[in-house]
């Protein structure tokens, strides 16, 4: 016989199954996981409004947005593609919400493609592919300025105090499509970025924005470091240079933050941002008010070689190149300053350029060699390899040399400063017979600095 209460049990149990086949929350009386009940149904991201395509002008951000729903917390990744869809990596800048903006756009974003992954604890879903183009409309023509550096914020101080060099600026050649890139020049000591031109100018016409930077060059690192017995000596007074606020070594001036190079860039940038924004300089700057460093073709000549050696061991540039540079050298052991060797590379050093002259005696080869050995710059085995009479690309060193006579018309007051102007100086370095720089026409520069 079947009792009742075997029925009223029979009934529940099938009852309970039920329930639990169609995920009723509240089975079995109160629900919840606590109480023995199914987990809340998480459900998988579905976009509903999807990335649209952009059509912005040359020096104008683009903006893309997604609208999607699924369980929360949902997390957002934009990606970027170059290759018209056939490979995707992470989009620079701030690239994890709902929407995305482009750094102010160049003709080379034309063509770029967009899209966002959106994910949560029950998967990832992808959406379509957002087409950028970028109408060059008119570009704007190349212009070459001269900008003071107090000019541009407040806090910087004259750089001579006697007199301040300005900073120069020039924006790409409209006859060309824009790279994307950015040669920063540091000048030698007591250098003035006006004394630098040519190169900047060989930049311009191959599509690069180009700045000078003038910063607090007075003072020869030698004087400082050379007979210190501090094995950090370069390194520190280097170091107060580009950053600034930090403790000067024996016999160096206090560089404030504001004064540093980082901080002269950034702030020049801004301005040409501000006061020129159809130029496109907008896109060497990042969304925290810092220089995007990896758009950054970082050249130095001299003190300003040691300083670009300094900052490929402090942030990931596009590339380093070192023009009659670095000389870090200690006398009394007749040896380079350890920093090349003992500070590991950020830049990689198949991203490390130099080029040197055989007849500088300021800073004779072999210094400069010693330290490109030290910083891992590729030779092949017979050694740096002589430019002059050779063509691109110099057996894919990255350690050149010239025996190239300076420029019979040099302004410079001593031959040492001539000899030692060769490979970038303006009034210094060699000219073809059309009047123009030898290392631009013969493509060493191009080489070194615009690949």
């Amino acid at each position: 016989m079947i009792t009742f209460a075997r029925v009223i049990s029979v009934s529940r149990s099938r009852a309970l199954m039920l329930c639990a086949l169609a995920s009723l929350a509240a089975c079995g009386g109160g629900g919840g996981t606590s109480q023995g009940g199914t987990p809340p149904l998480v459900t998988a991201p579905v976009i509903t409004s999807q990335p649209a395509a952009a059509t912005v002008p040359v020096g104008s951000a683009a903006t893309f947005s997604v609208t999607a729903t699924g369980s929360a917390p949902l997390t957002y990744q934009w990606q970027l593609s170059t290759d018209s869809g056939a490979t995707w990596s992470s989009a620079p800048g701030s690239a994890t919400s709902v929407s995305y903006s482009t750094s102010a756009a160049t003709i080379a974003y034309d063509g770029y493609r967009y899209r966002v992954q959106v994910s949560n604890s029950a998967g990832t879903t992808t959406s379509n592919a957002a087409l950028l183009r970028v109408n060059a409309g008119s570009s704007p023509p190349s212009v070459e300025r001269q900008i003071n550096a107090t000019s541009t914020d407040s806090s910087i101080t004259a750089a001579p105090s006697t007199g301040e060099a300005p900073h120069v600026a020039i924006n790409p050649s409209a006859s060309v499509s824009a790279q994307g890139k950015l040669l920063v020049f540091l000048p030698g000591t007591q250098g003035r970025p006006t004394q630098y031109t040519y190169i900047l100018r060989a930049a311009a016409i191959r599509g690069f924005h180009a700045v000078g930077v003038n910063y607090p060059n007075q003072t020869a690192m030698g004087a400082l470091c050379q007979n210190s017995s501090d094995p950090d000596c370069y390194w520190t007074a280097r170091n107060e240079v580009i950053f600034g606020g930090g403790i000067p070594v024996s016999g160096q001036s206090a560089v404030t933050k504001a004064d540093s190079i980082v901080n002269r860039l950034y702030k020049m940038l801004l301005w040409l941002k501000t006061n020129h924004a159809s130029e496109g300089w907008g896109q060497f700057l990042l969304a925290n008010d810092t220089v995007d460093w990896s758009k950054v073709v970082l050249a130095g000549h001299s003190q300003g070689g040691g300083h670009v050696g300094v900052l490929a061991k402090t942030v990931a540039l596009s590339r380093a190149v070192y023009f009659s540079s670095p000389d870090d050298w200690h006398a009394p052991t007749d040896m380079p300053a350890n920093w090349t060797v003992t500070r590991p590379n950020v830049t990689p050093s198949n991203q490390q350029y130099g080029f040197g002259s055989d007849n500088d005696t300021l800073v004779p080869n072999a210094h400069a060699f010693a330290h490109w050995d030290g910083l891992g710059l590729y030779k092949p085995a017979s050694g740096p390899v002589l430019v002059d009479g050779t063509t691109s690309p110099f057996s894919d060193s990255h350690q050149l040399r010239t025996m190239q006579q300076y420029n019979p018309a040099s302004t410079a007051p001593t031959p040492g400063l001539r000899d030692h102007g060769v490979t970038v100086v303006d009034t210094s370095t060699p000219v073809d017979s059309a009047g123009k720089p030898l290392f631009d026409s013969n493509g060493v520069w191009a080489y070194l600095c615009f690949q």
